[in-house]
């Protein structure tokens, strides 16, 4: 090769390397810049996309959420249902147990009161339950769970942990009824507990008190006092609580009985 074609060269190498160097240059430049550029648009996109596309999300999601919503409150819905009948049951089972519970408290402590009240002088043929308070418009009476199975027989007194209850007018083989104390066709020949008085009280037409009938000698009583079975007729043994006297009015002595004839729930019939 001649020297001037390698000058010529080396010339036109040089002048490419001059005219590359900025080109490299800018390439680089323009690289870097697109480079930023390319992401802030990307981040503006995104953002701008988010706003966009969040309230869109939402309305399509939204029957979704919805219904998943008001399925699991139907379902809660269901379960408390179910729970509540659960619990109404159990109340009510609870109900019966406590009335079983009450019941037979009740009945342990009428039967204490009953043992605490009779004493060994007494012939007690049994221990009776009432069944039916009869009402009150025409007599006063009682229906009991004993009869002649139970070695009860007509006109046999019957007392309660408070006294004198009345006696059987009707007995049958498991069941008996008995005459209250307070019906006014009730008689019982009493005596004062601590004075010498005799008479015969009767119910009074209220029902409410005992009204004398008779009165031997004319001998009264003092209000307050406290009147017990006389002994006199073969149906009531002696000292039996009956009644208390709380006023003395035209020679007729009225007195409250002890017994609460309206809340009567166990019974004792003496043998004669």
């Amino acid at each position: 090769m001649s020297l001037q074609n390698r000058t010529k060269l080396f010339v036109k190498d040089k002048n490419i390397k001059n005219i590359s160097i900025p080109v490299l240059f800018f390439f680089t430049f323009f690289l870097i810049f697109f480079n930023k550029t390319d992401y802030i648009l990307i981040n503006k996109i995104k953002s701008t996309g988010i706003d966009f596309i969040n309230p869109i999300s939402k309305i399509i999601s939204f029957p979704v959420s919805f219904t998943i919503k008001t399925v699991d409150l139907i379902n809660d819905i269901r379960l408390t249902k179910k729970e509540n009948i659960k619990l109404k049951e159990e109340i009510i089972r609870l109900k019966q147990w406590q009335t079983l519970a009450l019941k037979n408290s009740r009945e342990n402590n009428a039967y204490k009161k009953l043992l605490n009240s009779t004493t060994n002088d007494l012939n007690i043929v049994k221990t009776a339950g009432v069944i039916h308070h009869s009402p009150t418009l025409y007599t006063r009476s009682i229906i009991i769970n004993a009869g002649i199975n139970h070695q009860v027989v007509k006109d046999s007194a019957v007392i309660n942990e408070r006294g004198l209850v009345g006696r059987t007018v009707l007995v049958s083989k498991h069941n008996s009824k008995v005459l209250l104390i307070n019906d006014q066709n009730f008689s019982v020949s009493v005596k004062s507990f601590n004075r010498d008085f005799f008479a015969i009280m009767k119910g009074s037409s209220d029902g409410k008190y005992l009204i004398s009938s008779f009165i031997k000698d004319n001998n009264f009583p003092l209000i307050g006092d406290i009147l017990v079975t006389s002994g006199n007729v073969d149906i009531y043994p002696q000292n039996i609580l009956v009644a208390k006297v709380i006023n003395i009015s035209d020679e007729k002595v009225i007195a409250l009985p002890f017994v609460d004839t309206k809340n009567i729930d166990f019974v004792q019939i003496i043998k004669k």
